[in-house]
């Protein structure tokens, strides 16, 4: 039995750039999983239609960020864009060009699939031969997103409905939330959707500098799950919570030694509709407190793991004061 995962996906209106334009969506909220692939007829005229849409949504993307004073939106949205301007478009096979991101393949040319390709988009129908050849490619927990609803993915090549890979995020959430319980840490008391609770959010990140390590593992599972099952609807008090884990785990990172990476922004504040619903943005105003006054109120307040964190942070090379 082959592995992977199938959405079943239709558009409301008929045409290239309808298609297209749902598909370049479903893909924003995939695109920093690894490469894509997409299955048509018309390879060169679905890629320009793809692209077109692409820089559709990377113009979007870019009046948000011109339209918030969020700190963290601001950083999450900058990596968003320079990443989708990076992305490398090709009608050409793998092995011509193996340092593309989203390859727009005709269904007799499966044989070689990219290395990493997390989703796949049916827009027209690969025999089950064909499929079964592409899927025995591809990652284990891969998405192929169907169009056409011709071929029987489930039934005949054994593919598991996308909502199992959703119920993973519950499972994960509610590793998350026992991490948590344990810290004596809830989530719904830093944020409620309206006004973001500094004093409690600095305890947290306190609380959690302490065992850093264990928490960013449980972060970074649930962070997978919601990466995989992306594009998902949720409701506005749970993605608040979503976030504020997101949020602590980016600066939990951020203060901690070892590499750093925006990958937790990814997942901060990601309106897996594509801003077809407006979410209430949290308040928050910027500090402009100096180092030293930072380090004395939070070493007051018992926050010792934090005060010693920001010290450590601005005293390594080319390192900017924290604010937080």
């Amino acid at each position: 039995m082959t592995k992977g995962y199938i959405e079943m996906r239709k558009t409301s209106a008929r045409g290239t750039d309808s298609v297209a334009a749902d598909m370049m969506r479903h893909l924003h909220t995939r695109q920093h999983l690894g490469k894509a692939a997409v299955i048509t007829d018309q390879p060169l005229a679905i890629l320009a239609a793809a692209r077109k849409q692409w820089l559709k949504l990377s113009r979007a993307i870019q009046k948000q960020r011109a339209q918030t004073l969020n700190a963290d939106k601001i950083l999450k949205y900058t990596h968003t864009i320079t990443h989708m301007q990076h992305l490398r478009f090709t009608a050409k096979g793998p092995l011509e060009a193996p340092g593309a991101d989203i390859y727009f393949l005709t269904p007799d040319n499966l044989t070689v699939m990219p290395i990493q390709c997390w989703t796949v988009y049916a827009l027209d129908e690969p025999s089950a031969d064909e499929a079964i050849d592409m899927l025995n490619q591809l990652p284990a927990e891969a998405l192929v997103v169907d169009y056409r609803h011709g071929l029987a993915w489930q039934r005949q090549l054994g593919l598991q409905s996308k909502e199992a890979l959703e119920d993973q995020i519950h499972t994960a959430w509610r590793q998350v939330l026992q991490f948590l319980a344990t810290c004596n840490i809830d989530i719904a008391a830093i944020d409620n959707g309206d006004i973001r609770d500094v004093e409690a959010m600095d305890d947290a990140l306190d609380t959690l500098l302490g065992t850093s390590h264990k928490f960013l593992q449980v972060a970074n599972e649930f962070q997978r799950s919601l990466e995989l099952a992306r594009p998902i609807r949720v409701g506005k008090p749970l993605r608040t919570k979503y976030d504020t884990l997101m949020l602590l785990a980016h600066r939990v990172q951020a203060l901690s030694p070892g590499v750093f990476t925006q990958h937790f922004l990814e997942s901060y504040n990601e309106d897996d509709t594509f801003f077809l619903y407006d979410i209430l943005r949290a308040v928050r105003g910027g500090s402009t407190e100096q180092l030293a006054v930072v380090y004395a109120r939070h070493m007051a307040a018992g926050r010792t793991h934090l005060a010693r964190a920001l010290l450590t942070q601005s005293q390594m090379p080319g390192a900017a004061t924290n604010r937080l």
